[in-house]
């Protein structure tokens, strides 16, 4: 009981490093209530002109529960429109040693078209929905803390929010790695493109700075985390 205590204090701790934003990707990662994190991403797009060449991204969570999040994603595409999409999340099951975190969300509920592009216009304005669990393994499990790993499996319906692309669709998920406290990386795959990055969480300022590639496009970003209350 001692150990399973230890490690759960060890998951509250290294919280804020794990549950930032895998760029836009749907995931059990939740906000606590008053927790805000705010992120901007810079995604410069491998496209021939006069296809667009990059994507500025914002995003904003709002834990408004412990287990109900609020989000809104801002994209300014180059050469095609900007649009905000709104995503809500339930936190259906919260991890303990046996059991996974389980999320249920909505994503574009206020179904918002994100894409001038006849070919994904109409159904870019289309609400998708995801049921997401995560599960995090200690690599030494006699020592809760970092080096860790935490196990990412969702199950969605077709997404046309980004690139104009279908993604979200079946089975999802990847893996995301906290190797130190202000070390962490991942690598999934959102049903259409692998997602890589590193995260690096200098101490005492709540910011995370991270970058890494999505599909054949490349990003950078950095998010700031506040607890309100």
């Amino acid at each position: 009981m001692r150990l399973l205590a230890a490690a759960l204090a060890a998951l509250c701790v290294c919280g804020s490093a794990l549950a930032d934003d895998i760029v836009t990707m749907p995931t059990a990662n939740q906000l606590k209530a008053g927790e805000v994190d705010a992120a901007v991403y810079y995604i410069s797009l491998d496209y021939p002109d006069p296809q667009p060449q990059f994507i500025q991204y914002q995003t904003l969570y709002v834990g408004l529960t412990d287990k109900l999040e609020l989000d809104a994603h801002r994209a300014n595409v180059d050469k095609d429109k900007s649009s905000i999409v709104l995503v809500a999340s339930y936190k259906l099951l919260s991890e303990t040693a046996s059991a996974p975190d389980l999320v249920f969300g909505l994503r574009n509920f206020n179904r918002a078209t994100t894409t001038w592009n006849p070919a994904a216009k109409d159904k870019s304005e289309d609400m998708s929905a995801f049921l997401s669990a995560a599960k995090t393994f200690f690599f030494k499990p006699s020592i809760p803390g970092p080096p860790l790993v935490r196990v990412h499996l969702s199950l969605g319906t077709k997404d046309w929010t980004l690139f104009g692309e279908e993604r979200h669709k079946g089975l999802f998920g990847g893996l995301q790695f906290l190797l130190t406290p202000w070390l962490g990386a991942v690598v999934q795959n959102d049903g259409t493109d692998t997602i890589t990055g590193i995260t690096i969480m200098p101490k005492g300022t709540g910011l995370t700075i991270k970058g890494g590639t999505f599909g054949d496009h490349t990003w950078v970003g950095i998010s700031w985390r506040k607890d309100l209350f």
